[in-house]
């Protein structure tokens, strides 16, 4: 077997791990191989809080040999330096004199240097940087880098990019097969539903998770609320309100609110530019509350907000088999402002499925 071939076991291990069992930290996993070739340990990370690959892999390895001094380390992320919840590994590598140590991508978080510090100590390393690993972290390398959560935009279209009639009506323009994987994967992997006051008064919603065959859980709800219209008397009695033990609704203003909140509801302060929310100001906290990654479901003129601040990471659209062909239905997409052509919003198709008649198209931008 080559590094990529070790390297790709250990992928298919990390893989193992429960998304939102392991946030705020990366899928891992870790192999040690003898000098004969044979993988005698191997572990994935699968809380977070708790061991880390390298430290499962070791553990196991030991079962089998406790001498570790003519082993390799495959490993699909570069081993952590500091000290978090968990010591750093690069400790326990040193300390059981592996004297290699091959790694799958490189850790994002500035206070990692694992592979600097293991080369100085002479432990040889090598970097196979494999393009599946990556991806697969890309929820932790977005954390990291751009110091917010993941955002994802999901909408049901019609042919013509319609997402209601004029009267805001929408049920259902997705058949529901597709109904059913926003539910079963889009929601269950998202921290938290991005949404509007309008939204949710209009649509009257629930917007936790109705997984097949399952009972309906909680997520986190955060909603652009200026005026702060969920709070009123008439809207007291609204889904949203269901009684909530492991989540919570995070309501969006710049304004004062004085009365006692909803049991589970609280106010973040942020910044609204001429009406337009900033989430700018707000990211590093809901960040902070590990919400790491977010599904926008919303109206036409907050998806085109967030489009303009680029903080659309990936695009998820149900392309559905019918037409709207009044001009005053809604559109996807609706910003006032004057765009040319060669302003349009570049993207690149990342993957396709089909429900029945319903095309989903996911996207990233670029």
């Amino acid at each position: 077997m080559t590094s990529a071939d070790y390297l790709h076991t250990a992928y298919l291990l990390a893989k193992k791990a429960n998304s939102k069992e392991i946030r705020p930290n990366p899928f891992v996993g870790a192999l040690i191989v003898d000098a004969t070739g044979e993988i005698i340990g191997e572990g994935y990370h699968k809380k977070a809080g708790e061991a880390h690959a390298e430290v499962m892999a070791i553990n196991d390895a030991h079962l089998k040999n406790k001498d570790l001094s003519s082993t390799t380390l495959y490993v699909t992320l570069e081993p952590c330096s500091h000290t978090g919840k968990t010591p750093p590994c690069t400790n326990l590598i040193l300390e059981q004199k592996i004297p290699k140590v091959v790694i799958g991508s490189m850790d994002p978080n500035p206070l990692v240097s694992g592979a600097n510090i293991l080369a100085e100590a002479g432990v040889q390393v090598e970097l196979c940087l494999l393009p599946e690993i990556e991806a697969l972290n890309s929820l932790f390398i977005i954390n990291q880098m751009k110091k917010r959560p993941k955002y994802i935009l999901k909408s049901a279209t019609t042919l013509n990019g319609k997402i209601a009639d004029r009267w805001g009506n929408s049920k259902w323009i997705s058949n529901e097969q597709s109904r059913h994987y926003v539910h079963d994967v889009l929601r269950n992997n998202a921290d938290a539903i991005l949404t509007t006051a309008q939204t949710v008064m209009k649509d009257k919603a629930t917007m936790n998770i109705r997984a097949t065959n399952a009972e309906a859980k909680e997520l986190n709800l955060i909603i652009i609320d200026r005026e702060l219209k969920v709070l009123t008397p008439e809207n007291k009695n609204l889904p949203i309100f269901y009684d909530r033990k492991e989540s919570k609704i995070y309501l969006l203003t710049d304004q004062e609110y004085t009365n006692p909140l909803p049991p589970n509801v609280e106010i973040i302060k942020t910044n609204f530019d001429a009406g337009a929310i900033d989430l700018s100001s707000i990211n590093e906290k809901l960040l902070g509350k590990n919400i790491c990654e977010i599904l926008v479901e919303a109206g036409g003129k907050l998806n085109a907000s967030l489009m303009k601040q680029q903080l659309i990471d990936e695009l998820i659209l149900f392309i559905c088999p019918s037409l709207l062909l009044d001009k005053e239905a809604m559109n996807v997409f609706n910003d006032p402002a004057f765009q040319t052509i060669e302003d349009k919003v570049q993207l690149q198709l990342i993957e396709t499925k089909q429900f029945d008649n319903d095309l989903l198209l996911k996207y990233q931008l670029i």
